[in-house]
């Protein structure tokens, strides 16, 4: 039986000893102060635990922030003591100080990715996603008037650039699977995506919740008619970041592949509505031409970085490198870039490097890599860039 201690909103329990059980209504949250606590749902008639929480540590958090339904059963794995921090509490201290309250949920929001992954085999995190998203809405719309002034376009709601960097550290989705969540949910209208200018850039997007009451119970029926339909698989996409965390390369490298074709196309893949309704809003020409990011002198890597160099120098570099280098830079060399060697030649020697080009069938990579290494380092040495 549980006993209440004089000091103020402290509460004590035995091992084993029930706190809350799932599906509870609450308005209040729990810090540990001594011993542990399991946090655990009932799945086909058996436990699972997801957690287990120790001194310092919050959970019980949807009760105090949102006065959300208990979504997690919580008992004394040992005999502990538990600080009760009402929603009254939760309220003041993000009156006070808003970087509290990100510490708060930064500790309540570390468990989701557990409990996400054990609740649901498949490993989907759609729900995990719709409790983020509401319970930072929540916090979104407690900001004090003062504090939400100071907030750029706060009255179009919560940044779904915020959304994105907090589900990825939390779950570690990507912002397609993220993208997909968003669609269903405005789908089924229970949130608005707001946009300011074009609307084109992620960060310039905001999500509101139309009936933060009812939000989380309504996304929890979708996702188990989700879950029933089969509907959920396609949430195990990985964006190009994570591919290249999880292959330890960096995500230039990746692009640089892609179109270079050592990627099989049956891997690309795109949520249709979401690609759809983002290439009609990109300009007329848009996708007829690759627009190259420009770089500095010291930043060129290899050939197809010859088209940020002015044409004086390469003149004077390819009079350097001769006609079988030339030959060689031009097999290597994208549209873009042999269209610039042949421009800084004369008609006569640009006619014998083409067909040196085009008569070389096969071309070693270790020698091509060389022949591109010398040409950046000549052009640097001519810019008088160090290396």
């Amino acid at each position: 039986m549980m006993t209440e201690r004089k000091i103020q909103n402290v509460k004590t329990y035995h091992k084993g000893q029930s706190i809350y059980q799932e599906g509870q209504q609450a308005s209040y949250a729990y810090m540990v102060k001594k011993g542990s606590v399991n946090l655990f749902r009932t799945v086909d008639n058996r436990k699972v635990i997801l957690d287990r929480m120790g001194k310092g540590e919050i959970f019980g958090e949807m009760g105090a922030l949102a006065g959300q339904a208990r979504a997690t059963s919580a008992e004394a794995a040992e005999y502990c003591e538990l600080m009760v921090l009402t929603q009254q509490q939760v309220q003041g201290m993000l009156d006070r100080c808003p970087k509290t309250v990100k510490h708060l949920v930064r500790l309540l929001l570390k468990r989701l990715r557990k409990a996400t992954t054990c609740s649901r085999g498949n490993g989907d995190s759609f729900l995990g996603i719709c409790r983020i998203l509401e319970m930072s809405y929540a916090t979104h719309q407690s900001l004090p008037p003062d504090k939400a002034k100071r907030v750029p376009n706060y009255k179009l709601g919560l940044p779904v650039r915020d959304l994105a960097k907090t589900c990825k550290t939390v779950l570690l989705t990507t912002e397609a699977e993220l993208e997909q969540v968003l669609e269903k949910l405005r789908t089924i209208k229970i949130i608005e995506i707001n946009a300011t200018g074009t609307g084109k850039a992620f960060s310039d997007r905001y999500v509101k919740l139309t009936s933060p009451d009812n939000f989380l119970e309504v996304a929890s029926n979708l996702a188990k008619q989700l879950g029933r339909e089969g509907a959920c698989s396609d949430m195990e996409y990985i964006d190009i970041f994570d591919l290249a965390e999880a292959v330890g390369a960096s995500p230039e490298i990746l692009y640089k592949k892609i179109a270079a074709g050592e990627v099989p196309e049956s891997l690309f893949l795109f949520h249709k509505g979401n690609v759809m309704a983002w290439a009609e809003q990109q300009p007329e020409g848009f996708f007829k031409k690759v627009t190259r990011k420009r770089k500095k002198i010291e930043e060129l890597e290899d050939v197809n970085d010859i088209v940020f160099v002015d044409n004086a120098t390469l003149k004077d570099v390819f009079a350097k490198l001769g006609y079988y280098k030339l030959g060689i830079l031009m097999h290597a060399a994208e549209e873009d870039a042999r269209n610039k060697i042949l421009g800084n030649l004369a008609r006569k020697i640009a006619t014998i490097v083409k067909e040196e080009a085009e008569n070389r069938e096969v071309v070693d990579d270790t020698e091509a890599e060389d022949v591109q290494d010398e040409l950046i380092s000549l052009i640097k040495a001519a810019k008088g860039v160090s290396q």
